[in-house]
């Protein structure tokens, strides 16, 4: 991981002993990767560089938190039983009932489905900053709903619609049990790198790839939300035993939030490759039809690897062997995956997060 060096611009320049923190750190994030291909060396050495210009800029982010002593106790619980309890969980705006509803029917126009999301201010707005922004770079102003979902179409703007309606339903998650801009940087870098896979790899939809990405960790918030003393319990553990937090999620509850996540949007009524891109994202079955699963499984290991706001998870996941080898990585498509990352996601924060 460090015999090579990648370049650097130049206000991320560091000091040697805080690139050697960093080194340090991706050393140990990647302690579950046991036999890494070149394309994941690649990776694990533009995280030292991209942690170690964030730790000079933001170092009491790497402040490690203080081991609980002794652990707290945790139950089992049955997932079931968190999404019975409807009294706590975000309640559904009506234009993303409206919008379900619309997308479910045949009967369906284009005009529908704009006058729709224009009776919400706040998300034609965002829809009308998002087609254009660079997340299109389309050649010409968009100015009207009706006019993007002529140029962008008509299922890909609903999925976005209906996809980053959610992020406006956990504003209510206690900053004490988990930093949100961080979790939503994560989760949009998620997002970001799933549509560059789908379009480097010809698989998929970029719009599907991207809102899949965007709410792979949903469970997360969800038992943060409903079970707070139970979640920051596990994660205490997690931290304790260096241990990967889905799978000290599933030793402790008995499920991992990635089952949770899914589970819930099913709940919710979301298209099934939504949901199975979520209920797979750690570990991917084996011949889906579809893409998203594996590219968001595949997305999540470089989020992580490249150290891009945090979803409470440390270590980068082993990713499927069937799911990495179907991306055929070389170490210049992964210089490829992060060039301009950087821009597109100051861009995608800046909208995403100012809603």
């Amino acid at each position: 991981m460090a015999e090579e060096s990648v370049p650097v611009k130049e206000n991320t320049a560091v000091a040697p002993e805080i690139h050697e923190a960093a080194k340090k750190l991706l050393t140990r994030r990647f302690k579950f990767i046991r036999k890494p291909d070149d394309s994941l060396k690649r990776l694990a050495r533009l995280g030292v560089e991209r942690v170690a210009a964030d730790m000079a800029a933001h170092p009491q982010r790497y402040r490690e938190p203080e081991p609980e002593a002794p652990l707290p106790e945790v139950s089992p619980l049955d997932p079931l039983d968190i999404l019975r309890k409807d009294h706590q969980l975000p309640a559904l705006p009506q234009v993303f009932l409206e919008l379900q509803q619309a997308i479910g029917s045949r009967s369906t126009s284009a005009d529908d489905l704009a006058e729709i999301i224009s009776r919400d201010p706040g998300l034609t707005a965002f829809l009308l900053r998002m087609v254009n922004s660079a997340f299109y770079s389309l050649p010409m102003q968009i100015d009207t709903i009706s006019r993007a979902v002529t140029v962008v179409g008509v299922n890909q703007l609903s999925t976005l619609a209906v996809g980053t309606s959610v992020m406006s339903l956990f504003k209510d998650v206690p900053a004490d049990v988990i930093d949100m801009e961080q979790f939503w940087k994560h989760s949009i870098c998620c997002g970001l790198i799933a549509r560059r896979l789908c379009r480097m790899s010809g698989k998929g939809d970029p719009e599907r790839a991207f809102v899949s990405g965007l709410l792979h960790d949903i469970g997360q918030l969800i038992l943060l939300q409903v079970e707070p003393e139970r979640a920051t319990a596990v994660h205490a553990h997690a931290r304790a035993k260096d241990a990967v937090l889905f799978a000290e999620e599933k030793t402790l509850l008995g499920f991992d939030h990635a089952t949770l996540g899914g589970m819930l949007l099913r709940k919710w009524n979301f298209p099934y490759v939504l949901v199975s891109a979520v209920l797979e994202h750690h570990h991917p079955k084996p011949g889906h039809k579809e893409a998203e699963p594996l590219l968001v499984h595949c997305a999540e290991t470089l989020a992580t690897g490249l150290g891009v706001g945090s979803s409470g998870e440390f270590f980068v996941q082993p990713p499927s062997p069937e799911a990495w080898a179907s991306m055929n990585f070389t170490p210049e498509q992964m210089d490829e995956m992060v060039e301009d990352l950087d821009e597109e996601l100051e861009e995608a924060f800046s909208i995403l997060l100012d809603r």
